[in-house]
């Protein structure tokens, strides 16, 4: 993989933009854009919200059972997977092993186990899939990749000296794509990134960079923490897209997507961000901010937390983003917590397709023509739900 851009957002880039006379979906609202700088699509729906007519049925769910296989009970993006073949993978972190699952629900094997030799792992975060069926787990205790092979063979581990940021490292194609946060403090800048790591070589090809905020002292829980940042400020949201990737970093609704660190499209649609406020700020933070730390998770008092790191201007309009059958782009909005979070659904050349109601469910997976969804019941324990996504107009 050869690249050689290193596209960094946040700064003032301006494009000299001539109009296309293509419509790059259903309707007269959407418009196609050509960058003359750089060559990319820009792709902008000015309509209303167009209602998808869409309908999901369970097929079956995964987890939350009090013993064997399925005795997980917390799950998010970052610890499930799935292989060419629709198995399904999911680290179970409390009990430091990798379940596999074929893509009917049956258990096919378990990996893993606690401690420190080949194998094995006291601190798993995170979990990437390859098509074949290896499997990455990266174990803050060893700081790098405890590994297994397509039939559950232990393979050497494999160490990064970078730090991991939040949520998943994915593989596009034979490639890592891995989030990473760091604080420079000789610079004051706090730096969120994405990198593609290829064999040896590791590229970044996203970079926001902030002022770093001052150490935030949270003494109910015992933490110090700096370039933390206000509760709503953006973030790095982020997803695997077949050979690209999607990125959204800034509060208005702005997608740029990219293939081989290069971008390539840029989606967008006309819909405000909310302001923010203190109460709303404390509705996010719920009953306390949890931190994860080598010792164990601790949770921070929400209200301090609100009064040590401060709110940002807006909410970001874009809540999180996710791949969906045929190459689909799957867009979660928010507006605040306790508010409807609408799914915007783009194909796969930019068209805006249409909006899913706040209840759809959202994919964490996509096993062929059926996605998976985390849900939790009404005593918070989290399954894996499997889906069959039928479309109405066909």
């Amino acid at each position: 993989m050869t690249l050689a851009l290193r596209w960094t957002l946040g700064g003032a880039i301006t494009f000299l933009l001539a109009a296309i006379t293509a419509c790059a979906g259903p309707d007269a609202d959407s418009a196609v854009q050509q960058a003359d700088s750089a060559g990319m699509e820009i792709v902008t729906y000015a309509g209303p919200d167009r209602p998808l007519p869409w309908t999901f049925e369970v097929e079956f769910t995964l987890g939350g059972k009090g013993t064997d296989a399925e005795s997980f009970y917390r799950l998010d993006r970052s610890t499930v997977g799935v292989d060419a073949a629709g198995n399904l993978y999911v680290l179970d972190a409390s009990a430091n092993r990798v379940v596999v699952f074929d893509d009917t629900g049956r258990h096919v094997r378990s990996m893993g186990g606690e401690g420190g030799g080949p194998g094995e792992m006291r601190f798993p975060v995170t979990i990437s899939v390859a098509p074949d069926g290896s499997v990455d787990v990266f174990d803050v205790s060893k700081r790098g990749f405890v590994r297994f092979g397509p039939e559950g063979e232990i393979l050497e581990e494999e160490r990064v000296t970078v730090s991991l940021g939040s949520g998943a490292a994915r593989r596009i194609d034979h490639a890592l794509v891995v989030p990473i946060r760091d604080v420079d403090t000789d610079r004051g800048i706090d730096r969120d990134e994405l990198v593609i790591v290829d064999g040896t070589d590791t590229t970044t090809f996203v970079s926001v960079e902030r002022a770093v905020g001052g150490v935030v002292n949270l003494t109910s829980c015992g933490m110090q923490i700096m370039g933390i940042g206000p509760i709503f400020r953006p973030g790095i949201r982020w997803t695997p897209l077949g050979s690209t990737v999607a990125v959204a970093t800034v509060a208005t609704y702005a997608i740029t997507i990219y293939r081989d660190g290069l971008p390539i499209r840029a989606l967008r649609r006309a819909v405000a961000p909310v302001p923010a406020t203190p109460e709303l700020a404390a509705a996010r933070v719920g009953t306390g901010m949890k931190v994860m730390t080598t010792g164990g998770v601790r949770t921070c008092d929400a209200q301090e937390v609100v009064d040590q790191r401060g709110v940002a201007d807006v909410i970001p309009v874009i809540g999180d983003l996710a791949e969906g059958p045929d190459g689909t782009l799957w867009v979660r909005r928010s507006s605040g917590p306790g508010a409807p979070s609408p799914i915007d659904v783009f194909d796969a050349d930019g068209a805006y397709l249409g909006t899913l109601p706040d209840k759809a469910p959202f994919p964490v997976l996509v096993i062929g023509n059926r996605i998976a969804a985390i849900e939790a019941d009404e005593v918070d324990v989290e399954r894996l739900v499997i889906y069959g996504v039928v479309n109405g107009d066909t």
